[in-house]
Formats: C-alpha cells, structure tokens, sequence
C-alpha cells in the first residue's frame, strides 16, 4: 500500500509541472492572438473595438508592451483616466524589468493627461461607517480611498451607498475633464418608514364630472349625425335625378320593354334613395340618443315623396 501511494504521488510531481507549463502556453498563445487581433483592429479604425482585446490580453499574459498598447487605446477612446492608470502602471512595470526607455516613455505620456483628468471623491464625515458599503460603477470602493479625489474618466458614474438598515443610496454624478466631483455619503437614505407620504388622491363626485363627458360624447355624436344626414340628402338627390331621367325616357319610349340605360337609371335610383335614407335614418338615431343642452340648435330630417321623384324635408327649431 506505502509502495503505490509513494508512486501515485511521484507521478503527480512528474506530471503537475507539465500541465501547468501546458496552461500557462496556451494562455500566452490566446493573449498573443488577442493582441494581434486588437492590432489589426486598431489600424483599421475600429478602435473601440480594440480596447477590450488588449484588455484581456494583458489580464492572460501581463507585460509592458500590451499595457502600453492598452493606455494608448484607452486614450483614443477618450477614457483618459484609464489610459492614465495603464500610463502608470506600464512604468512601474518597465523599471521592474529595467527597461529605462520606455519607462520614460510611459512617464511621459501620463504626465500628458494629468491636466485633462477629472476627480470623484466619495466624502464621508467623521461617523462611523461601520458596516457600510459604497459601490463606483458597480465596484466596490475600499475604506481606504473614502475621502481621496479619484481619477475617473468623463461621464457619468453611479455611485452605490449601503448602509445597515437603511436602503440602498444610489446618486449619479457626472464627471467632466479637468474638473471635480463630490459624493458625501452621510446623507440618509430614504426609507419605508420615513419615506415622504403619498398625498391623498380626490374624486370629484360624478354629478360634477357628468356634465364634461356628456359634452365632449355629445359633440362627437352630433358630428357624426350631421355627416351622415349631408350623406342622406346627397343620396336622395341622386336618386331623384335618376328617378326623373328613367320617367322622362320611359314618357318617351316603350313602356312594355325599356331600353337597358332605362334599367340602368332605375337601378341608380333604387340604390341611391336607399343609401340616403339608411343614412338619414342613422343620423336621426344619432339626434335622437345625443344628449342635447337645454338651448340647442334641432334638426329633424325625413324622406318624403315629392312631384317627379323623392326627397328629403328638413325641420330646424330652437
């Protein structure tokens, strides 16, 4: 039993460097595609596209070339404070590996943006703030850097305050170049106790609001029924034009077998008065069922037999 478990554990000592020489190849292997790729998309123009692949191509294989390629990305995008932070850390990284020139040159470059960068300074007071909690876009901020004007690029920011027992503050700050801003995070949070009350909503009684919806359904109704009865008269005045053309032809012509314009004209007649007096109908419905004001202009409409055709007597009262 000694003799295999002695050999299982060589085999792991033999075979665990191997898988992680294995792993960490094939990140170097991804973060040099990675940075070929955000290359290639950076010369062609897309560079906002870029950032996020020298992004992690540094988080796989960490150096001071794609930190600067990052910086330099970042600073095209207008992300000025991440191009200083990256600025930054690609000469810290440069003279652990006593690479002088292009720590100078990262220096130099971050010494550039210094006067463009805008500051957010989450503000807390002398309290205590035991237990607390306060979130920048979503990350959490140390204690440590409470009271600290913090670089931060342009734009706005949420800045998330937790404290125990109260709910959660969230308060939007915008951040703009060279500028400051300010969040103190003392300041209450609303809560459902102490929350501002809802002010009562009244009604007005129904006979109050009657008399407006009565109006406005009865101005519509009276529209309409005004459309339908000018339908109605130009129904009934078409069919009488072709009710006084089919007599006159028929006056003139074999009564026993008329002639097809004749039947063409009777036909015309026929469905004209008809239309005309559906809608004449309808519009007297409307004036009927309309609820009507005590002063109002009444129109009453009726089909009638007139001499050589038919047509329409119109009554007005007031």
């Amino acid at each position: 039993m000694k003799q295999r478990l002695a050999v299982s554990a060589l085999a792991l000592a033999v075979l665990w460097p191997g898988r992680a020489h294995a792993q960490a190849s094939g990140d170097e292997g991804r973060a040099e595609a990675l940075f070929n790729a955000a290359k290639q998309l950076r010369d062609s123009g897309q560079v906002a596209d870029a950032c996020p692949m020298f992004a992690e191509s540094k988080r796989l294989s960490p150096g001071v070339g794609v930190t600067l390629h990052l910086a330099d990305c970042y600073e095209r995008t207008g992300r000025t404070a991440s191009a200083w932070q990256q600025f930054r850390e690609a000469e810290k990284l440069s003279h652990e590996h006593g690479d002088e020139k292009r720590a100078a040159v990262a220096r130099a470059r971050a010494q550039a943006l210094e006067p463009k960068l805008g500051e957010l300074t989450v503000a807390a007071g002398a309290a205590s703030h035991e237990g607390w909690e306060v979130l920048i876009d979503g990350t959490r901020l140390p204690p440590q850097q409470w009271n600290v004007a913090l670089a931060m690029d342009t734009g706005d920011h949420v800045v998330t305050v937790k404290a125990p027992g109260q709910a959660p503050r969230i308060v939007t700050t915008r951040v703009g170049a060279a500028s400051q801003a300010s969040v103190p995070i003392d300041e209450p949070a609303p809560s459902s106790a102490g929350a501002a009350p809802v002010p009562p909503v009244t009604t007005e009684p129904a006979s109050s609001a009657a008399p407006v919806v009565a109006a406005s359904g009865g101005s519509a109704r009276l529209g309409a029924g005004l459309a339908l009865l000018g339908v109605g008269v130009v129904g009934l005045g078409f069919g009488t034009f072709f009710l006084v053309k089919r007599n006159e032809a028929m006056n003139n012509g074999n009564l026993c077998d008329p002639p097809a314009e004749d039947k063409a004209d009777t036909t015309a007649a026929t469905i004209s008065f008809a239309a005309g007096g559906v809608a004449l109908a309808s519009a007297l419905v409307l004036y009927l069922t309309t609820p009507k004001p005590k002063a109002e202009l009444a129109w009453v409409v009726a089909p009638a037999l007139l001499p050589g055709g038919g047509g329409a007597l119109v009554h007005t009262s007031f």
